[in-house]
């Protein structure tokens, strides 16, 4: 019994020390594309005023950095500055969240050899990609007949700009964050600071700590970890989406929230209809980040910190408070990855047709 004890202790120990390495993988690879795209996504941010282009030019960029909250900190910043308007600012913001979506989805990978384990795991990671896709399809259109997002965002601002006098508790750093990019510096520093290499271990680390995790979680008794889930954390919907904003708050990065729960979800502890809620949770925990570096800027860049959050929030009130649109993102992603399970390709070329080239080519035409 004892013995048994101590294995299970043990597993217990390797499941954060993997989740830990996970992390600092997916850490490594975000800083090395961003390494290796940002004067690229530098260039093309001021490219055009086109709201269309401007949206895509959000999607391309948070594809590069890696992150929405770097790509919307950045169009805060610039917003600040003055050097973009915020009728270029609010599409961006928009296609940032399409954007950020690419790391679960690469994520789920790691898993592409093994059945239903990826059929579950490509399922958990496309389902935020459809929702936040389904989202600029309503939103944006709407949006620039109406300009509803940046007017009610205007209106906020007007009452919360200039009451704020002390911002440096609020922007305290997260222990997390901080611990997983000293190791990804380290396995930066351990890759001789060539981005490729970097690139190819972080990648590397990820997966192989991803398939160690899902062992760990099939041993150690899966029964009884979903009880735990069903139970407490995704026992309700707002419980869900309330967990998913905490979580992301706290480590500052919708990414590795969202990616979080695909190994679960390959690993069979967590379904399809659980994790939906949780993403709509990170979606607006992820917009904390912009809206604290707007505090310290202009009206101008409150009113995009906070187009982003409402964007958001709307998304989340129309589509999953209609239920004919909130089984769309259920039903595509439930579809792409039964069809991912007969053509490996396909995963594949989702990943570079719709956060690559698409963007891509509408940006080049554009200019």
């Amino acid at each position: 019994m004892k013995k048994d004890t101590t294995f299970v202790v043990l597993k217990i120990a390797g499941v954060f020390g993997a989740l830990y390495m996970f992390l600092v993988g997916i850490n490594g690879m975000s800083s090395a594309i961003k390494h290796m795209g940002a004067d690229v996504a530098d260039n093309i941010f001021t490219a055009t005023s086109d709201p269309f282009i401007a949206l895509f030019i959000g999607v391309f960029s948070t594809v590069l950095f890696q992150s929405s909250s770097t790509t919307t900190s950045l169009i805060v910043g610039m917003v600040s500055s003055g050097s973009l308007g915020l009728s270029g600012a609010v599409p961006m913001i928009m296609g940032a969240n399409i954007g950020t979506t690419v790391t679960n989805t690469i994520v789920s990978m790691g898993h592409i050899n093994r059945g239903n384990e990826f059929k579950r795991a490509f399922a958990a990671s496309t389902v935020h990609d459809f929702f936040n896709i389904l989202a600029v399809l309503i939103l944006f259109p709407l949006e620039m007949m109406f300009h509803g997002i940046q007017r009610t965002s205007e209106w906020f601002a007007s009452l919360v700009f200039g009451k704020i006098h002390n911002v440096d508790v609020l922007q305290a750093k997260s222990p997390i964050k901080a611990a997983v990019k000293s190791g990804a510096k380290f396995i930066e520093q351990f890759s001789f600071d060539n981005d490729i290499v970097y690139l190819v271990l972080s990648v590397l680390i990820t997966f192989l700590m991803l398939y160690s995790l899902v062992k760990l979680l099939r041993s150690l008794v899966l029964e009884k970890i979903e009880v735990f889930f069903d139970q407490y954390i995704f026992k309700t919907v707002m419980r869900a989406i309330g967990f998913g904003i905490l979580l992301t708050i706290m480590v500052q990065s919708s990414s590795i929230t969202t990616s979080l729960v695909v190994p679960l979800a390959g690993a069979g502890v967590l379904t399809l209809r659980q994790i939906f809620p949780f993403t709509l949770g990170a979606n607006i925990g992820t917009t904390v980040t912009a809206l604290l570096a707007a505090l310290t800027g202009t009206v101008s860049a409150l009113i995009a910190a906070i187009s982003h959050l409402l964007f958001n929030i709307f998304g989340i009130a129309i589509i999953y408070g209609i239920p004919f649109l909130r089984a769309i993102p259920l039903k595509l992603a439930e579809m792409i990855s039964e069809y991912s399970l007969k053509n490996k390709l396909i995963p594949l070329g989702y990943l570079l047709v719709v956060f690559v080239l698409i963007p891509l080519t509408i940006i080049l035409l554009g200019n």
